[in-house]
């Protein structure tokens, strides 16, 4: 659901408190983590947590399918986006449920734990959030790494249109099929996505559908959309860039901030805010934690896909290690 580019963003916040008033939210429920303390950064160091969740009504809302760390090490002027897969299972659920077991504050210290990164603040933006701060931008141009088609993008709307079939028709294909190979056979219910590898000018809504397309034979499992969430990320730094964007961030952004919940408070961006001198002399680096470096595939007791560490459920340790030489 984003952003190295999302630090700039939120440097003018007047930032809303987290509160689990969220209905997606159950405040009463607690789960089992094994958690551990928070570590502590580094010296102007800052690790924000970028959550992408679904609009109000979407199925799954409340579930952060995007997770991704902005770290910013301001000393040797580097950001590193650290995308954490939300199939991830720890301690017994997948870590795209834990914003809905404890809100924020249950979700930083469990992505702490596993990354051992001190992450103590979350922006959190949902499908119709970014869209609009996409627009806001006039679009931004995003670097397609790879080209891909999407013949099974969901056109919103159309989830029970029966595409012209006849009831006998229709019972056919439900006594005989099942799942996504069922869902195929309404193609009145899907558009062709295509991109091109290279820069792309998109609008919020094309970039909605970039970074959700999940259909593609060619790039179109979750480990690749990470890298093209990343992608947008760097789109929008580099239009904020163009457009002098720190100076002109106090009136420019004033109208996104109730777009975003967060629990950055002002004061922390404003720190950040002046210890950043130049944003064009940062280096960004791309991190992602995949069954190529540090993960496993697996199945859970309930059949669910879920990933795991390599070195043991619920062992973080090599997770660690593989992200700190990324970093550093």
């Amino acid at each position: 659901m984003v952003l190295a580019a999302f630090i700039f963003l939120v440097l003018s916040f007047r930032s809303k408190p987290a509160t689990l008033t969220n209905p997606a939210v159950d405040q009463t429920q607690k789960s089992n983590f094994n958690l551990q303390p928070i570590p502590t950064a580094a010296e102007n160091v800052f690790n924000l947590l970028l959550l992408g969740t679904g609009n109000p009504g979407h199925e799954g809302v409340g579930l952060t399918d995007s997770m991704i760390i902005i770290h910013l090490d301001i000393p040797n002027k580097k950001v590193a986006l650290i995308s954490i897969p939300r199939d991830l299972w720890v301690s017994s659920q997948k870590i795209n449920k834990v914003y809905v077991s404890g809100g924020f504050p249950l979700v930083e210290q469990t992505i702490s734990t596993i990354t051992g990164l001190s992450v103590s603040k979350t922006i959190l933006v949902d499908f119709n959030g970014l869209t609009q701060i996409i627009n806001g931008l006039g679009g931004i141009e995003v670097n397609v790494l790879k080209t891909f088609d999407d013949y099974f993008y969901p056109v919103a709307g159309k989830e029970l249109e029966t595409c012209g079939m006849s009831n006998d028709q229709l019972a056919a294909i439900n006594a005989t099929m099942s799942g996504f190979q069922l869902e195929k056979q309404y193609s009145c219910r899907y558009e062709h996505l295509h991109f091109d590898a290279g820069p792309n000018k998109m609008t919020g809504e094309t970039v909605l559908k970039f970074v959700r397309s999940r259909h593609s034979n060619q790039d179109g499992n979750d480990f690749a959309r990470t890298l093209r969430q990343q992608a947008v990320l760097i789109g929008i730094k580099n239009k904020l860039l163009s457009l002098d964007g720190l100076k002109k961030a106090p009136a420019f952004f004033d109208k996104f901030i109730r777009l975003v919940r967060t629990d950055l408070d002002k004061q922390t961006a404003v720190a950040i805010a002046n210890l950043i001198i130049n944003p064009k002399d940062y280096q960004i680096s791309q991190v992602r934690l995949s069954i190529t470096n540090v993960l496993k595939e697996s199945t859970s007791a309930d059949h669910q896909y879920i990933l795991l560490p390599k070195s043991g459920n619920d062992n973080w340790s090599e997770i660690q290690d593989y992200i700190k030489k990324q970093i550093n």
